[in-house]
């Protein structure tokens, strides 16, 4: 009946989802896949899916930080592309956001730093540069040099923009001792910004002089980017302090290393783009006037569209002042301006074929969107009409559902109370207690006040297991105090000498757990009647309580005859076969005799092994 019902629960569930609209999966392995096709996909359609799982997320509190602070970092890039920095911050600071491991920042976190840091500079918002700046700092493990090279040039830059160059000195002395201790990739980048600020601002032409003579002496070991900027550096240097023929020297070293490197990226072509710019216009000074137009020229072959607009507002300086200077007259002057002319049209034209695309594409998605709205308008009424239907035969399923679940709840409980109540009745060996009101009788007339005494505890005993019989869960302790009270009333009367010990592991005797009554003690009752007959040497029972996850392990354990012809006999006894039911139904696990022989051949004795459950409440 249960698998019936499970069945059609399922095909219930696939038709609503067959006929229902497409859904989002929210996983942290579906995310990362969303995020994966974010390349491929246009603008407008990155954009659309990126705004669908920053949705989800919200929705689903539960998935993972990291996912949420990658979304927010895709969202500042996509402004950022754009050129509308202001969202671009708000996302990528967003992202900081969801970065708060102060024992661990993963690579592609920095980053997410690095850009909003960026956004804000580039917006002039040297405040909020500083708190992203100092929450980097707090969250670098320690010693990660690399991390505080950061920190140090971000706060070098915010000096810069606020004018306090003091300040800017200052850190760039951090990032060089912070370099020389453990991030040599960064000391290159330091010396050069060092050089520079000397120079510029404090005019301190010595100290850059020596500091370029130091990174000299070093470029030939130095990386190939390590190298370049020594070179241009070094050349811009020189041409400040009118050695022209110096500053072409360094800036031909430049080009010839940028022509010799191997990759080829946007950042290298615009830096060939610059070493050429530099060239033309330290050969104006030289007078050098055909070498000046072979440099701008290859400029110009290289397109000065796809050059960085630093580079095109050079270029086109150069280009003017090279006019004026070589004495073109008027003329070569009025070609440049219809240089100028040309380029701008160029621009303003690509400008217009990008918004004719793009308007064009909006178009073309406007009538996708109303074709799509159309189809779902058609799929939410069949849906509705599908739900309604499928509601009511739902609500009929789970009504029957429930009604067979309360029933066979129910048989379960009679079930249980009738095997409580036959426990009860074999619970009590008759032997023992016609033997104990036997022995009573006769004592009576020898020795009342002893009769008196123990039929004083054999009235407590059964009383509490009256009591216990009447429970459907009784506290540790109380189970415990009457299996003990049952002992020593065994050993005040019985010809049997033995002992017994209580061993826990994991709790303690008056721990707050409930249990099943009555289940430790026809088997205890089993070791003194069978395992200690006739043995000839003092009894030993032990009994090991060990708290688990969902149930409390029993071992009973004994030093007597093991598993004899009794024993066998007593094993197949109507309370243990009962209470190995009992076990078998509620923990879904077997009760386990074990003759100590099997185990060790040293040892005699049985061992009883067992799972009681347990709950924290009689009624829980």
């Amino acid at each position: 009946m249960r698998n019936t019902l499970f069945i059609f629960l399922v095909l219930l569930i696939s038709l609503v989802a067959c006929e229902g609209e497409y859904t989002m999966e929210f996983s942290p392995e579906s995310i990362y896949s969303y995020h994966q096709q974010i390349d491929s996909m246009t603008k407008d359609s990155g954009y659309a899916l990126l705004k669908e799982i920053e949705k989800g997320l919200q929705d689903h509190p539960s998935l993972p930080d990291s996912l949420k602070a990658y979304n927010h970092y895709l969202l500042g890039l996509h402004f950022q592309r754009l050129s509308q920095m202001d969202s671009a911050a708000f996302h990528f600071q967003r992202a900081t956001n969801f970065v708060n491991d102060s024992t661990h920042l993963k690579q592609n976190e920095g980053y997410y730093f690095a850009y909003a840091w960026d956004a804000y500079h580039t917006l002039g918002l040297y405040g909020d540069c500083t708190i992203i700046a100092e929450k980097y700092k707090s969250l670098l493990p320690e010693n990660e040099y690399r991390g505080l090279s950061w920190y140090y040039y971000w706060k070098q830059r915010v000096y810069r923009g606020l004018g306090d160059m003091e300040k800017v000195l200052e850190m760039i002395d951090e990032r060089i001792r912070v370099a020389e201790k453990g991030d040599s990739a960064s000391l290159t980048p330091a010396l050069i910004d060092k050089a520079q600020i000397q120079y510029s601002h404090f005019k301190n032409w010595e100290a850059s002089r020596k500091i370029y003579e130091l990174l000299l002496e070093k470029a030939d070991t130095s990386s190939i980017h390590d190298q370049q900027a020594i070179y241009r550096n070094y050349g811009i240097f020189l041409y400040y302090k009118g050695k022209f023929e110096k500053s072409l020297h360094y800036y031909l070293k430049e080009l010839q290393s940028l022509k010799d490197t191997t990759y080829s990226t946007i950042n290298v072509f615009n830096a060939i783009a610059n070493s050429y710019n530099n060239i033309a216009e330290v050969s104006i000074d030289l007078k050098q006037y055909d070498d000046a137009r072979k440099y701008l020229d290859s400029v110009k072959l290289m397109g000065i569209n796809k050059v960085s607009r630093d580079i095109q507002k050079a270029f086109l300086s150069y280009e003017l002042r090279l006019a004026v200077e070589s004495g073109g007259g008027l003329s070569e002057i009025n070609n440049f301006l219809n240089d100028i002319y040309d380029h701008q049209d160029e621009i303003q034209q690509q400008k217009s074929k990008n918004e004719l695309l793009a308007l064009t594409q909006a178009n073309e998605k406007e009538k996708i969107l109303l074709l799509e709205k159309q189809n779902t308008e058609i799929k939410n009424i069949r849906l509705q009409s599908f739900l309604a239907i499928a509601g009511v035969s739902l609500m009929a399923v789970l009504g029957f559902g429930l009604l067979y679940n309360r029933q066979r709840k129910l048989n379960f409980q009679q079930q249980g109370l009738q095997m409580q109540q036959r426990l009860l009745r074999s619970q009590m060996n008759p032997h023992f207690t016609f033997n104990t009101l036997y022995a009573i009788q006769s004592q009576i007339k020898k020795e009342p006040e002893a009769a008196s005494n123990y039929l004083n505890k054999f009235s407590r005993l059964l009383r509490l297991f009256l009591e216990n019989s009447m429970e459907d869960h009784v506290s540790l302790q109380q189970e415990i105090d009457s299996l003990r009270k049952y002992m020593d009333l065994r050993l005040m009367r019985s010809p049997i000498d033995f002992e017994y010990h209580f061993h826990y592991e994991n709790l303690k005797e008056d721990e707050a757990l409930f249990i099943p009554p009555m289940l430790l003690q026809p088997f205890v009752e089993n070791s003194i009647d069978h395992g200690f007959l006739g043995i000839g040497y003092k009894g030993r029972i032990d009994i090991r309580l060990t708290l688990q996850d969902r149930f409390v392990l029993c071992e009973i354990e004994d030093n007597g005859n093991g598993l004899s012809r009794a024993r066998v006999e007593g094993k197949k006894s109507a309370s243990t076969r009962l209470i190995a039911d009992f076990i078998k139904k509620t923990t879904k696990k077997e009760l386990e005799m074990i003759d100590r022989k099997s185990l060790d051949p040293n040892k005699s004795g049985v061992m009883v092994c067992f799972p009681i459950p347990y709950q924290f409440g009689k009624n829980n």
